[in-house]
């Protein structure tokens, strides 16, 4: 019996779809476990605990856990209560004086539903000055031989006395400067193509703040002398335009106690490479917190205090690697009819200098604003 072409098409089609099955795999989960983080530092502001529950992985959320009273209690017994501002966030502004060096701390959670929560003390240790900051120029390999990600890794100098901590975490923010592509003519609102000339350059320069999610954690404790030199912290890869003009990195140094440190360095090697603090969830990384009704209940995250020192680093350099940038496709149009964006932005192509044909692109690369940037330059930007 001959089988025509449509026949063979058919049991093809049914023997493929009866090999695929859906996998699922089999994950040991406890469903909705409290996770309770907070960190607490000397330096002023506001300071924040969060209280949530934890999801399944196949359905990840923010699981706030509101109504709960919150308090962080020093050695000898003065305490601060922490006001819920936000759904299961807990703030408040430390009195000067609460926080010191050399005292210890610990946190308290009491739960709508009767519960209570105690985190063991934690000390508050003196923290190192970082003596100096440096970058060089770095080729990371990947997954595929012939391609490589070229950028620049930060590193820092760090000299501190034994009476200091001697355990230490790294945590990022970085500004940088960026230039809208193309410029500010024109702007069409679906009715009147509006002459934005007066404003030509308003929107050309802007600069993004990020608070990283990026850590690094080390110890001076096997060493001799409670210094590092050239450690390597955050790597800033050519794979987006944040070193094409200029670019700054703070880093804020973290004392943290010796358990504080094992639980951090643990949580740093759960997220991989990437070391982002919130990539990864800790399924299984126990911290200090307990119920102190019920001493088995899993509880996740943890409570640490700190001494903070900063410094900032700025790189303002014409790199020889390429440097990928803001993807901006431009496109012409003769008319208000040839517009095929909604209420474009554009400039004259004219040899005139002045009205049709125009070149126009997406807002974000006309307003430097529409990527999450100011205008207004920092302070220290010039320094």
């Amino acid at each position: 019996m001959r089988l025509n072409k449509w026949t063979i098409a058919i049991l093809f089609a049914a023997l493929c779809s009866g090999c695929i099955e859906p996998f699922e795999p089999l994950i040991e989960e406890e469903s909705e476990v409290m996770v309770i983080d907070g960190k607490l530092s000397d330096t002023p502001g506001i300071q924040t605990i969060t209280i949530t529950r934890s999801s399944p992985y196949n359905n990840p959320r923010f699981q706030p856990v509101s109504g709960c009273v919150v308090r962080v209690e020093d050695g000898l017994g003065s305490g601060v209560t922490f006001p819920e501002t936000g759904d299961g966030i807990y703030e408040n502004t430390l009195e000067p004086g609460f926080m010191a060096a050399g005292k210890a701390y610990k946190l308290q959670v009491f739960t709508p539903d009767d519960e209570t929560y105690e985190s063991d003390y934690d000390s508050l240790l003196s923290c190192a000055s970082i003596d100096d900051l440096s970058y060089e120029v770095e080729v990371q390999g990947t997954s595929n031989p012939d391609i490589n990600y070229y950028g620049v890794r930060f590193y820092a100098d760090v000299s501190g006395s034994m009476e200091e901590s001697r355990n230490y975490m790294w945590t990022f923010e970085e500004t940088w400067e960026y230039v809208s592509t193309y410029p500010i003519q024109y702007i069409w609102d679906g009715v009147i193509l509006h002459d934005y000339t007066p404003r030509l350059h308003g929107f050309g320069i802007c600069y993004l703040t990020s608070l990283l999610e990026n850590f690094e954690v080390g110890s001076s404790m096997q060493l001799e002398q409670n210094e590092f030199r050239h450690q390597p912290l955050y790597f800033v890869s050519n794979q987006s335009p944040r070193l094409q003009e200029k670019y700054s990195l703070l880093v804020s140094q973290h004392s943290l106690s010796y358990n504080a440190y094992l639980y951090w360095e643990k949580m740093r090697a759960q997220a991989g490479d990437t070391g982002g603090l919130f990539e990864t969830q800790p399924s299984s990384s126990r911290g200090n917190i307990y119920n102190i009704n019920d001493p088995d209940e899993k509880v996740l995250g943890y409570f640490y205090v700190s001494q903070v020192q900063e410094n900032r680093i700025m790189v303002a350099e014409d790199f020889d690697f390429p440097i990928t940038g803001f993807d901006c496709p431009l496109d012409t149009a003769f008319n208000q009819e040839d517009f095929t964006l909604d209420y474009p932005i554009m400039y004259s192509i004219s040899s005139f200098g002045r009205g049709s044909p125009y070149a126009y692109s997406y807002k974000e690369c006309h307003d430097c604003t529409y990527r999450g940037g100011v205008t207004t330059k920092p302070e220290y930007w010039d320094d």
